[in-house]
């Protein structure tokens, strides 16, 4: 990793985040082909950074965010390989100035390289009760959160701590409205995910976009469910699968899906053009494990052409 000891001024900006484009299991495939020797580098280039390293430590890099040199937080403990303790690198990556992690700073990122909102753009985000929604409030005029907040509030209205209580697959908010939507790791918890995708693709305005990000299993041509509703309550068809609940951090949130290249076609399903998987990874940024991936899909506009390209 570049060690960026200047400030921003300085001259030391790493160059812009390269992003590989790909639209269907087979052009993931023929990116592995062409890209055989980066799994080996990155793994040995994460074994050198962890060599003697403590449980709770810093890299250098520089925060896309903070348009800044910067240290990132790393904390170690997680899956062992090679009696090596291996940090959870996408949670992980804590920028000490903005305290935002490896996924979420990736994800402001390639919104702002692929979408590029102006600061009066119209946002929608499926979270609120977030550092990363308190980011895009200082940062942007017109953004609007929301959680899942039951029947304590009504549908749309807000709870005393002002957050807006919507479910993603029947949302309040008017069609073509948002001139972005990003959803962040929430669509797993989502039973019907794909009533959810289509009010993402209601509510956006047309040429607008979508950003997605979900746990995904990228040697899976198809979304894996882990639990389904049924009359009788939920269905468990592989082992329960809970994450962290911004709302109740003594619980957790249900996983109903870890998603595949599936996931692609259901977003073509409901009407989103220029879908595609974008993958990433940067030593100099601070986006660290392996090759992340995120999804961007464009709601059409009548009679133009496409917006993205694969």
């Amino acid at each position: 990793m570049v060690n960026y000891s200047g400030d921003k001024t300085s001259g030391q900006v790493p160059l812009p985040l390269r992003l590989s484009r790909v639209s269907s299991y087979a052009d993931f495939l023929a990116h592995l082909s062409q890209n055989s020797n980066a799994p080996a580098e990155r793994a040995l280039f994460h074994s050198s950074l962890l060599s003697g390293a403590e449980a709770k430590f810093s890299l250098p890099g520089y925060c896309y965010l903070c348009d800044d040199a910067a240290d990132f937080d790393v904390v170690r403990p997680g899956a062992v390989v090679d009696q090596q303790a291996i940090p959870n690198w996408r949670e992980t990556m804590r920028c000490k100035s903005c305290h935002l992690n490896n996924r979420m700073r990736a994800a402001v990122h390639i919104m702002k390289t692929v979408c590029a909102p102006r600061p009066d753009a119209s946002i929608y985000m499926t979270e609120q009760s977030t550092l990363m929604f308190r980011w895009f409030n200082r940062n942007y005029a017109n953004v609007q959160g929301s959680e899942f907040l039951g029947d304590t509030v009504p549908r749309g209205g807000e709870n005393e701590k002002g957050w807006r209580n919507e479910d993603i697959t029947d949302l309040t908010f008017a069609d073509d409205t948002f001139n972005a939507i990003l959803s962040l790791d929430v669509l797993e918890h989502v039973p019907n995910y794909r009533a959810a995708l289509g009010e993402f693709f209601r509510c956006l305005k047309p040429g607008a976009s979508l950003l997605l990000s979900v746990p995904f299993v990228r040697n899976s041509e198809r979304n894996i469910v882990r639990a389904v509703i049924e009359d009788s309550g939920i269905r468990h068809l592989l082992p329960p699968e809970y994450h962290g609940d911004p709302l109740n951090p003594e619980g957790g949130c249900l996983c109903f899906y870890h998603f595949g290249w599936e996931l692609l076609d259901d977003l073509r399903d409901v009407g989103f053009a220029d879908t595609n998987a974008l993958l990433y990874w940067s030593a100099e940024y601070g986006y660290l494990g392996n090759e992340q991936i995120i999804f961007s899909a464009t709601k059409p506009t009548p009679g133009a052409g496409p917006i993205l390209t694969s």
